[in-house]
């Protein structure tokens, strides 16, 4: 008799909370056990392995910062292979600036753009949909790496990489600290027939060998960003660019007080939805 496949079980802890605690929240999570993210609206959705969470500490954790602030949360199983399957029955297309599609291998889309992306999400962050993906994609159009070396820091689904090497970059190196986000990044690299890109996994920009970057692309999340300015900065040659997103406008002033410190001059920025994204140069 052959064995059946192990179905990975995984939480979905969906938490409703004020715009200024999900940053924390995310932070604090990750270090027990959640390594996926999607922030929305109301708050944001983390997902774990069953197995490697601690639900005691999860729920503890929560109503701390219940006591503190408005919260809700809810906590439901899921099998991996079943977001996919989830994804599918509500992603549409994305168009952002009438200039780039992005859309996966079911959607039937008539016009052409001129450029057009493939994605298969699956459980990593990154489809276009979001605010802080959408601006980091525009600024890549408008600052397009043509013949520059590229990092991809938590590059999730892979998307940012793959329009790296769509506007031209010679060399990217796209790095994830989850192996899913690998395997998935890796996988959109062949659908979109990318020969340039090189995925890593690692848990930060300071475990890679990839000296004398032209651009870096960092859409993570504030804290994890302040925590690695110092090594982005250090990697950039003169003259390069650093992209960051993942954080709300009013977090702008920190990270730009800190970027100025180390000698970076920010030369665009925008906002969408309350998420930020800047463009800072060496």
């Amino acid at each position: 008799m052959s064995e059946q496949p192990l179905t990975i079980q995984y939480l979905q802890l969906n938490v409703r909370c004020q715009p200024d605690y999900s940053d924390v929240l995310i932070a604090e999570l990750a270090e027990i056990g959640f390594d996926i993210f999607e922030e929305n609206k109301s708050g944001f959705s983390a997902f774990a392995e069953e197995d490697l969470l601690d639900f005691d500490l999860c729920k503890e954790l929560l109503e701390q910062y219940a006591s503190r602030t408005p919260l809700s949360y809810s906590i439901q199983k899921i099998a991996r292979e079943n977001w996919n399957r989830q994804w599918e029955s509500h992603y549409p297309p994305v168009i952002i600036d009438d200039k780039i599609l992005i859309r996966t291998s079911f959607h039937q889309v008539e016009k052409s753009y001129p450029v057009e992306i493939l994605i298969t999400p699956k459980m990593s962050f990154g489809t276009g949909h979001h605010a802080t993906t959408a601006q980091m994609l525009s600024f890549l159009l408008e600052y397009p790496p043509a013949g520059m070396q590229v990092v991809d820091a938590g590059c999730g689904t892979g998307i940012l990489a793959i329009m790296a090497e769509k506007c031209g970059a010679s060399e990217v190196l796209a790095f994830d600290n989850d192996p899913w986000c690998i395997e998935n990044s890796e996988e959109n690299f062949r659908l979109n027939d990318c020969r340039r890109i090189k995925a890593l996994l690692a848990s930060g920009i300071q475990e890679i060998d990839f000296p004398g970057s032209d651009v870096i692309l960092a859409n993570i999340n504030k804290n994890i960003i302040l925590r690695e300015l110092h090594s982005y900065s250090e990697m950039l040659k003169p003259e390069g660019r650093l992209f960051l997103s993942g954080f709300y406008t009013e977090d702008i002033a920190d990270l730009d007080q800190m970027a100025s410190r180390l000698g970076l001059s920010l030369i665009r920025q925008s906002e969408r939805e309350n998420w930020a994204c800047l463009v800072y140069k060496k």
